[in-house]
């Protein structure tokens, strides 16, 4: 028989109220946080979660409960998301039993995978349903060091230990992925990386060419832009008068067209002053075009169209065993890595756009320090990758281009993206600002949760929304050392304990350094 815990004092919204009954006072384990609870109602039971245990002093201590709504189980113990019958004051309050809780942590029927167990109840496994998870996008959010990056690891190979031709993007700023997909990934680094400077739209050239000088100055310069991008375009393309092609249109072009452009112009002034922002374009594009370190964009190669191999390489099309495209951006140069995100996620989208919608492959673009690249404060980054990035997230689902967004930041974060996310993951946060903001975020029902933020441990994380069957704190399984990101924190007692670091390290680091290499080779 199931213990009666006690009975409904309030309802309010998606919670209750419940007084202890006082057998039930001294149960840690039955009332103890997390734990369910189920409450008669006229059509069955509603099952609750304890997120909160109150002690109210006085002649007559007592004992109370606040639990949050999650859903109903039916006479013949099947459960279901959602409350559609509400207790009432009064109503009885039993412990789940064996069989509640096995109705209502039973394996989906759904497409899953299984990412751990459950924080309150370990002998449960915790899972994702694959497809609302992915199609839906999802944000993983927590402080440095809360097992974020592995969280992410775990939950992608998870989904890729069932789906072995699945097409994720990974955008990786700290080069910390490689050693955790490197069986499963193409790892694309400065050193092999290859973005033509024709793919750059209108804003992302302005970006990359247009520098110095007052901002009159800078227009004019955006304005010359323009037009030589465009003519050098529908030149390259044999058609001078194609209306089709314009500033955007991904159709190569010659550097050396457009410098022989802007020469052409100048050369038509006959005033000095009128000719400083052509000086100023044509020095800035002879400048990238000479520094190493932009050689994967401005190539001395012949100009070739190859937008196909360029997208076939990052969106894994087809395949071919590595279903993961890892963009290590640590080399790119700072000034222009917001450019290289804009860019990524732009060509992902209107790929995806323009591509036959029934033969084109769901792709996953996931998103590492996301608060860089979609900042809350819109003064802040670069205008285009917010926006690249926020299409996605507003439209992407029609086209089959899903998002996810990890931030060690998420008050930092755009409200306006995280809102589209189906699926958010909060790991370990301290920061009040942050704690608000997930609190913000999270669907009413799981609101009681917030409260635990503070106090996880690495591997735990409260995950809520359409991708789990319902709200729940889980623990990650562990990740075997082979799969774990390169993100763990230096071992300072260890590595101080000998001399390890000699002199050929140093000149072997200094010359890597010199030389923008990742390994040690001969000179260019």
């Amino acid at each position: 028989m199931e213990q009666l815990l006690g009975r409904v004092e309030a309802v309010n919204g998606a919670s209750i109220t419940v007084g202890l009954a006082a057998n039930a006072a001294d149960d840690a384990e039955i009332i103890r946080i997390g734990s369910l609870v189920t409450v008669e109602v006229a059509h069955g039971r509603v099952i609750a979660t304890v997120n909160a245990v109150e002690w109210q002093e006085g002649p007559s201590p007592r004992r109370s409960l606040i639990a949050d709504l999650l859903g109903e189980l039916s006479p013949e113990n099947r459960f279901a998301r959602g409350v559609a019958h509400f207790p009432i004051p009064g109503a009885a309050v039993h412990a789940a039993s064996e069989s509640d809780l096995d109705a209502v942590y039973a394996r989906p029927a759904a497409v899953n995978v299984r990412i751990g167990t459950l924080h309150h109840d370990p002998k449960r496994a915790a899972f994702l349903l694959t497809d609302e998870l992915l199609a839906k996008h999802f944000a993983v959010l927590g402080t440095t060091g809360s097992g974020k990056s592995c969280a992410v690891t775990l939950i992608l190979r998870a989904v890729l230990s069932e789906h072995k031709n699945a097409h994720v993007i990974l955008l990786d700023p700290h080069n910390e992925y490689e050693s955790a997909f490197a069986e499963q990934a193409e790892i694309v680094n400065i050193d092999n990386l290859q973005l033509p400077f024709w793919l750059l739209d209108y804003e992302e050239a302005v970006a990359t060419l247009v520098k110095g000088g007052t901002a009159e100055e800078q227009q004019s310069q955006a304005t010359i832009l323009k037009d030589a991008i465009t003519y050098a375009r529908r030149k390259f393309a044999g058609n001078l008068s194609a209306q089709w092609i314009t500033v955007d249109t991904p159709v190569p072009y010659r550097i050396g067209d457009l410098v022989h452009i802007l020469d052409e112009s100048m050369g038509r002034l006959d005033k000095p002053d009128s000719s400083a922002p052509y000086l100023r374009l044509k020095t800035r594009i002879e400048s990238l075009n000479a520094d190493r370190r932009f050689s994967f964009m401005f190539s001395r190669v012949v100009t070739r169209d190859i937008l196909g191999t360029v997208i076939g390489r990052i969106l894994r099309i087809p395949v071919d065993g590595r279903p993961v495209t890892i963009m290590d951006l640590s080399g790119v140069p700072s000034e222009i890595v917001n450019v290289v995100v804009s860019l990524l996620c732009r060509i992902t989208f209107d790929f995806a756009l323009w591509a036959d919608r029934e033969r084109m492959p769901p792709i996953l673009l996931v998103c590492e320090e996301a608060h860089r690249y979609v900042p809350a404060d819109e003064r802040v980054g670069f205008s285009s990758t917010t926006r690249a990035i926020s299409r996605i997230a507003k439209e992407g689902r029609k086209y089959g281009v899903s998002l996810g967004l990890v931030t060690q930041r998420p008050s930092e974060l755009a409200v306006s993206a995280l809102t589209q996310c189906g699926t958010l993951f909060a790991l370990r946060m301290g920061n009040d600002l942050d704690q608000s903001f997930v609190a913000n975020s999270l669907p009413e029902a799981a609101h009681g949760m917030v409260g635990a933020l503070p106090s996880m441990r690495p591997q735990e994380a409260i995950v809520v929304g359409e991708g789990v069957p319902l709200p729940m704190r889980v623990r990650f399984d562990e990740l075997p050392p082979e799969h774990r990101p390169r993100s763990r924190s230096a071992e300072f007692s260890k590595a101080w304990q000998e001399d390890g670091a000699g002199a050929d390290f140093l000149e072997d680091s200094v010359m890597r350094w010199r030389m923008q290499m990742r390994k040690q080779t001969g000179p260019a």
